[in-house]
């Protein structure tokens, strides 16, 4: 149904236009365009956190990874649910009443101020920038995969058509025009993530046939011990599910909130999206393994993130309207996710890097050319992906979590913030994650990388700061 597929994009694409227009009304300052002024609700901003990080990355690499690692895969919810009830738990609050109180507007002016260290923030940015640009690979990689199953077109040109669209709808509105899209995207999504599990097993005959069919295929399937072992799935999951408190396009989220009241709803719905969609998503590929025809699998085998998109565009699924719509729900949420990874990353060069203040008249203008640059950049590398999308959203997670994870987290809440050891776990953590994940490609271990970085950067600060900080040198007022 090609003529329908066209329309469905057509009417996308016009809400964009829309969202845009809307952001842009309202934006007059660097604040307007980083974080809306500070003035949205709680319900609006959990759709947004949650569709900012789910994404198609989820949709095609998560769900597709299973076909590989089996049903253990699953065993992922568990760790993305409770981590993303504890950033609204345990990051959220604080950080909500200190980024006012600092009047900071990205995570890397809030962790300078926290420090009261410029280097603190200019390495945070480059972290960021590092970070970003890999995240943002594996995200044009997904969205153009969608795309090209979507109206058929090449790879490389579905790549230039996501730039192209989603580089001039970021440059527009800013975050009041993402998370306007994203609670949208965020809406579908939910609902998408139910219909496919739902229409997977309807195919297959129902969980319990179609558990019996895989364990004739490969007994380690349904097992434990399955083809990925479990330390490295539970890794990968560790990996992605830190970003929840430490990715800063997901903390971005908190510096939109009104109030403590939206907050507290955030703090709800949130956590309810993300254990929802990844227990339906996750056992996705493997349940597949069933009704997917022979000629098809050897595609996929050699390429897993081909899964979801054959499930929704030649197999139709769910029929030919609804899977041409979900397909377009999968396009339309790797858009969504990549204009918030473009505002950080370009944030992160504009304000602190460069450190252009709010008033400067030449802040919004940088911030946007960084936009196209960093976009450009990250399609480019996408054209010819180093890795699939799982391995580079897990090493960019891990990146994140070694970094930030102590100097974030536990930086809120031990009062005693020292920029040496800040600084030291920083680079120590990144350091570490980078080399044991070369490593791991050469085959020299087995070990994800999140767990050697997590340990040596949180050691790291916890050593450095018993050393270098009196008790408690700096008393804020929100302590």
């Amino acid at each position: 149904m090609p003529w329908f597929r066209l329309v469905l994009i057509v009417a996308y694409l016009l809400l964009l236009v829309y969202h845009g227009r809307e952001g842009s009304r309202k934006t007059h300052s660097l604040s307007d365009y980083l974080v809306a002024g500070r003035s949205l609700g709680g319900v609006i901003i959990a759709f947004s956190f949650y569709a900012t990080f789910v994404s198609t990355n989820s949709f095609i690499g998560q769900a597709g990874e299973s076909w590989e690692a089996g049903l253990a895969w699953w065993l992922k919810v568990g760790i993305y649910g409770p981590l993303c009830w504890l950033s609204w738990l345990l990051v959220a609050p604080r950080f909500y009443r200190r980024s006012r109180e600092y009047a900071s507007l990205t995570v890397a002016d809030f962790l300078g101020t926290r420090y009261r260290s410029l280097a603190v923030r200019r390495i945070t940015a480059v972290v960021i920038v590092l970070a970003s640009g890999l995240y943002l690979v594996a995200i044009y990689k997904g969205s153009s995969i969608a795309l090209s199953q979507f109206l058929g077109l090449s790879y490389g040109v579905s790549a230039v058509a996501v730039f192209a669209v989603v580089t001039t709808y970021t440059l527009l509105g800013g975050f009041r025009s993402v998370v306007l899209t994203d609670s949208l995207q965020g809406m579908l999504m939910i609902v998408g993530a139910v219909l496919i599990l739902f229409a997977v097993l309807s195919r297959g005959g129902g969980l319990g046939p179609m558990i019996e069919q895989l364990e004739a295929i490969d007994p380690r399937l349904v097992s434990w011990d399955g083809p990925t072992p479990l330390l490295m799935i539970l890794g990968i999951g560790l990996a992605g599910g830190l970003k929840l408190l430490v990715d800063p396009r997901q903390i971005s989220r908190i510096y939109g909130l009104k109030d403590e009241r939206a907050l507290k709803t955030a703090r709800i719905v949130a956590p309810i999206l993300i254990t929802v969609t990844y227990a339906c998503l996750l056992p996705v590929g493997a349940l597949a393994r069933t009704i997917v025809p022979p000629e098809m699998a050897a595609k996929i085998t050699a390429d897993t993130d081909q899964l979801t998109p054959y499930l929704l565009g030649q197999a139709e699924i769910l029929g030919p309207v609804a899977s041409s719509f979900f397909l377009l729900v999968l396009l339309a949420a790797a858009m969504s996710s990549l204009d918030s990874v473009l505002l950080v990353a370009a944030s992160a060069i504009t304000r602190d890097l460069q450190l252009l203040a709010d008033d400067d008249p030449r802040a919004i203008g940088r911030m946007r050319a960084f936009v196209v640059v960093v976009s450009l950049a990250a399609m480019v590398v996408a054209l010819n992906p180093f890795a699939d999308i799982v391995e580079i959203t897990a090493f960019s997670g891990s990146l994140y979590a070694a970094c930030f994870l102590s100097t974030l987290v536990l930086g809120l809440y031990w009062n005693r913030p020292t920029a040496p050891a800040a600084i030291a776990a920083m680079l120590a953590g990144g350091l570490v994650v980078i080399a044991w994940w070369l490593a791991k490609r050469a085959g020299w271990t087995d070990i994800h990388e999140v767990y050697v970085g997590l340990v040596v950067s949180t050691v790291v600060y916890v050593t450095a700061t018993l050393i270098l900080s009196p008790r408690n040198p700096h008393p804020d007022p929100t302590d």
